[in-house]
């Protein structure tokens, strides 16, 4: 009984040694200090694909940000930006998972002093955590790749804590 017992017990720590890392992304403060101001936008994107999984090599696969398919549904009132980013700081991103090549419909954008900016996407409309979060230059050209949400609740949370237009509960 007691080697069927060890035998388990070392079959378990062993799965669980093994198991997937979920490549979660912790965000840097030093980076959230340089927004000026958060906004909710639409944005139209019929050609968006997903990733089966995000390896780094797909990095020139991610499509630049058109300014021109944006529109601004709201902004953020500047005295509730400090506790919009505690709150994003605060969740989890997974850096390697469940991505697609580009944000699409209701997005947050971070906008920095620069002039870049970060987008903020889940896809909500099918009830997925599955999205897109990066950084695009000025101009639009893809700067560095986030991750995605480990939790749809989370995008969810960011757009019905801090704004008037809300989306509907998954």
């Amino acid at each position: 009984m007691k080697k069927i017992v060890c035998f388990l017990s070392l079959v378990i720590t062993c799965c669980l040694l093994s198991s997937c890392d979920p490549g979660l992304r912790y965000i840097d403060p030093d980076v959230l200090h340089q927004v000026v101001s958060i906004e909710l936008i639409e944005y139209e994107n019929p050609n968006q694909k997903h990733f089966f999984t995000w390896v780094p090599d797909q990095f020139h696969k991610l499509v630049p940000f058109k300014t021109a398919n944006a529109t601004v549904i709201e902004t953020l009132p500047p005295e509730k930006n400090a506790e919009f980013l505690e709150a994003f700081s605060n969740t989890d991103i997974l850096h390697t998972y469940y991505a697609y090549n580009s944000p699409k419909d209701i997005c947050l954008r971070l906008n920095y002093e620069n002039g870049n900016f970060l987008i903020i996407w889940a896809n909500y409309a099918e009830k997925s955590y599955a999205g897109y979060i990066g950084e695009y230059s000025s101009d639009g050209s893809v700067l560095s790749f986030w991750g995605s949400f480990s939790s749809l609740k989370s995008y969810e949370d960011l757009v019905n804590r801090y704004f008037t237009h809300t989306l509907p509960r998954a």
